[in-house]
């Protein structure tokens, strides 16, 4: 019986530790690559041009662009509507080379490659005073999430120890970034953060059926900043226009689950500690009395 309170004693901590929310990741340094076949146009149509096309640094952190295309590319600060800015330009990056850059202020640098400018990325680099304020806030919005258990769509959930659910959606901004993506299976919300939106922009998203499930109409329900929003569907690709200073759009579903991974950790823990409880009862039934 001993080992048996053990067992449930580690699957006390395993719980807690897989269900624990996830610092900030160190944003020191990053990697991006130049995709395999995007010297041909098609890739800026999901963002695969530079992946990640998007990527997250503090002050003084350093990008390095791995070129892992046959052909090759710049990395060119600015756009190619405005032109090149004055930046940084790594020049011709040839097939298996690497151009770094060290980024010394923040802001949000965009790129693209001059040779073939449908391929586009952005850099995003945070100062460490808004990092530590982005910290403090995850902080006090889960103490606050413990006093408000289930309070219909509220943010707290997405920053406390919900998995982010970004890699499994494909997004694209007109203005600003996607901070990450929380999925509340409390009231079948996915809880889209956003930072930077410093103009009116639309947030494109196709949704992962795994993770949200529409009604059964086939419908979902959005809503920007808390306020009903009006948004176009086509089947599970989402068009929402949001205004300046959107922090969160919400979208709403039939059933919402969390990250499938640690569910199963969970689960398969569950399972062995039972196989052996009852292991351990039928064998003690079996000894004979004396």
């Amino acid at each position: 019986m001993k080992i048996i309170y053990s067992l449930f004693g580690l699957l006390a901590i395993f719980s807690l530790i897989a269900v624990a929310p996830s610092a900030f990741a160190d944003h020191t340094t990053a990697e991006v690559d130049m995709a395999v076949g995007s010297s041909l146009v098609g890739c800026e149509t999901t963002n695969e041009c530079y992946i990640p096309y998007m990527v997250t640094i503090d002050v003084g952190g350093e990008v390095m662009w791995n070129n892992i295309d046959g052909m090759a590319h710049t990395v060119s600060a600015g756009t190619p509507a405005e032109g090149l800015s004055d930046d940084f330009d790594s020049g011709l990056v040839g097939p298996g080379d690497v151009f770094a850059h060290k980024f010394t202020e923040a802001g949000t640098y965009d790129y693209f490659c001059l040779v073939h400018p449908w391929m586009v990325g952005s850099v995003m680099v945070s100062s460490e005073e808004s990092h530590d304020d982005m910290e403090g806030m995850e902080q006090s919005e889960e103490k606050h999430m413990e006093g408000m258990e289930g309070m219909e769509h509220s943010d707290e959930h997405a920053a406390s120890g919900v998995e982010d659910l970004s890699d499994h959606f494909t997004t694209t901004l007109t203005s600003g970034v996607v901070h990450h993506i929380g999925g509340n299976t409390d009231d079948s919300t996915l809880l889209v953060h956003l930072f930077g939106a410093d103009d009116d922009g639309v947030l494109e998203i196709s949704l992962n059926s795994d993770y949200i499930t529409a009604f059964d109409d086939g419908t979902y329900f959005v809503l920007v900043n808390g306020e009903e929003a009006e948004f176009s569907q086509d089947g599970n690709d989402l068009t929402i226009p949001f205004e300046a200073g959107t922090e969160k759009i919400e979208i709403v579903g039939s059933v919402v689950v969390p990250e499938f991974g640690t569910i199963a950790m969970i689960v398969l823990a569950v399972a062995i500690v039972s196989i052996i409880a009852i292991t351990a009862k039928t064998r003690t039934a079996l000894i004979p009395k004396i």
